[in-house]
């Protein structure tokens, strides 16, 4: 039996390299663009699920104190970075829900009670440590407290905190 000689398949072997070769990056150029849209996604929808949460409690307190005027009904938090680093979407919203779970023991409460002394909440945040926020620890610190009617505004500012290894 004679073995056909190698010069007839070369030009079939390097077309079959080269759609090969294709193949994979194209797959790889798939998993890119599928992996982002995954990512803006998911984004999207905790960012979505923290918004819906917000407007249940919210809805829930408006519903029980429907009728008293001079009470704390919502509270709204903003999280600034820190000026050396910025923080993420997903992040900031965990930051903004476990402090607003801080102040939840402020919904329901007069206002009178709150303008007699606010420092003991501002105490109540500032250099506080929240661990464990997407793998990472955070100090926050309270850059301002302000009452509107009955919304409380509060600007914090956070940052990472880094361990110190003495």
């Amino acid at each position: 039996m004679k073995v056909p000689p190698s010069e007839q398949f070369r030009g079939l072997i390097k077309s079959l390299g080269l759609l090969i070769a294709g193949a994979i990056i194209g797959c790889a150029a798939f998993t890119a663009i599928f992996h982002h849209h995954l990512n803006s996604v998911l984004v999207k929808n905790t960012e979505l699920i923290a918004e819906n949460e917000k407007l249940i409690q919210d809805n829930d307190l408006y519903k029980r104190h429907r009728t008293q005027q001079n009470i704390i009904n919502r509270i709204e938090v903003t999280v600034e970075p820190d000026d050396l680093n910025s923080l993420d979407k997903v992040t900031a919203q965990e930051l903004e829900k476990k402090v607003r779970n801080e102040l939840s023991v402020l919904k329901g409460q007069k206002v009178a009670s709150f303008s007699e002394a606010p420092h003991i909440y501002q105490r109540l945040l500032s250099n506080k440590t929240y661990h464990d926020i997407l793998d990472k620890d955070y100090i926050v610190n309270v850059k301002t407290m302000l009452l509107v009617q009955t919304e409380l505004k509060v600007w914090i500012t956070a940052k990472q905190w880094v361990r110190s290894i003495p």
